[in-house]
């Protein structure tokens, strides 16, 4: 399926293949052939973002701008920024017009963002600038305001611009919320290439999750019958082989590196929507992340942290983990404890925390179920991650 490439005057969701939307959304999902914009321009594509329904799909679009963020801020009416400091001043004297209000996001707890959405004054959009936590405070926003969204990734360490949940806090617990979809994501290179690169290879974790992720599904399945698409998985492993070919632009986030990980998540989103839930790139190894941030409280680069939590999943799986770091190192991935200022109590304590948290919390069927983890593992996987790197 493509958009027709012969229809004169924009692009629009009634221009699918030639058929209007009515007709196009009865059609079933064609996931070996993606829907594509033969029409794009260097700079400008148009996605197509799917949310399953028993009997149709309902299809937003969301307009992907590579280049800049330049006086973009004149076409959104009045509007509000969710930022933080560091994105804010280096897009603030470029994006145009004048926000309404400029708030600097400092958490994801749900009282706090429903404090937000009730003190912020009325606007036609939201525009979040920033990493995750900008981009999913600018969702949730937008789902509860019910204004247009617009999302600027000033780093490409999270897939968060490209999800339309939110990442919510609650209880210590990460609930995810909402159905956001942005009209517009702004891909600044200069603002994206500014930061530092561990910020921006730390993007990998998100697509590179999906070889655990696959792992875990595909195990509860034989294990639970759980309902496991096989080309949903196909999909997944079709962009672990991408990232690994582009591992060198990704390291060293040149624009086509940078290009590579922002269509990488953005196809993570599809397919998990298309899947209807998050296994085809979210599996145990995210329960590390997880069972890190109730045990510490402390704030971590996600993607940094979900690299650890491949390392120590694949080795229970398959135990490939030496391949598994050996890969992320050539993409730039910073995923050993000490490169994010983990102790060795704290590494323990969270590989010894992933079963019950993930029984606690009622999570899908993975590995974890099926083992039982000690702390001679632990201290094992500690060591292995501790070892000199060549």
């Amino acid at each position: 399926m493509s958009l027709d490439s012969s229809a004169s005057g924009p692009v629009t969701s009634s221009t699918f293949a030639g058929y209007d939307q009515s007709e196009w959304r009865r059609r079933p999902f064609d996931l070996s052939s993606p829907l594509t914009n033969p029409r794009h321009v260097s700079e400008i594509h148009i996605l197509v973002n799917y949310c399953s329904g028993k009997t149709e799909a309902v299809i937003a679009l969301t307009e992907y701008v590579y280049g800049s963020i330049d006086g973009i801020g004149s076409s959104l009416g009045t509007y509000a920024v969710m930022t933080m400091d560091v994105p804010w001043n280096l897009v603030k004297d470029r994006i145009g017009g004048t926000p309404v209000s400029a708030t600097m996001i400092t958490g994801l707890e749900h009282d706090y963002l429903d404090r937000l959405v009730k003190d912020v004054p009325k606007v036609d959009t939201v525009v979040g600038i920033g990493g995750g936590m900008a981009c999913d405070a600018a969702k949730y926003f937008s789902g509860k305001r019910n204004c247009s969204l617009v999302l600027v990734p000033t780093i490409v360490s999270v897939n968060a611009y490209a999800t339309p949940m939110a990442a919510v806090r609650e209880g210590g617990a990460v609930h995810y919320q909402g159905n956001a979809n942005p009209q517009k994501v702004v891909i600044d290179y200069k603002a994206i290439q500014s930061a530092p690169k561990r910020l921006n290879t730390a993007g990998v974790g998100d697509v590179y999750s999906c070889r655990t992720a696959l792992f875990d599904w595909k195990f509860s399945h034989d294990k639970t019958g759980e309902l496991y698409d096989e080309k949903v998985a196909a999909g997944s492993q079709h962009l672990l082989d991408k990232l690994l070919s582009n591992a060198n632009e990704i390291k060293n986030v040149t624009e086509r590196g940078i290009r590579c990980l922002v269509e990488a998540h953005v196809e993570t989103n599809r397919l998990q929507q298309v899947a209807g839930k998050p296994r085809p790139e979210e599996g145990s190894e995210h329960i590390f992340f997880y069972a890190l941030e109730e045990l510490t409280g402390r704030s971590f680069v996600h993607g940094e942290v979900v690299g650890t939590g491949i390392f120590v999943v694949t080795y229970f799986q398959t135990k490939q983990e030496k391949t598994v770091a050996r890969e992320m190192d050539s993409m730039g991935l910073m995923f050993r404890p000490r490169d994010y200022g983990l102790s060795r109590d704290e590494f323990l304590n969270t590989i010894l925390r992933m079963k019950p948290y993930s029984k606690q919390n009622k999570m899908f069927y993975s590995i974890l179920d099926a083992i039982e983890v000690s702390r001679q593992d632990a201290e094992k996987l500690y060591d292995m991650l501790s070892a000199p790197t060549n």
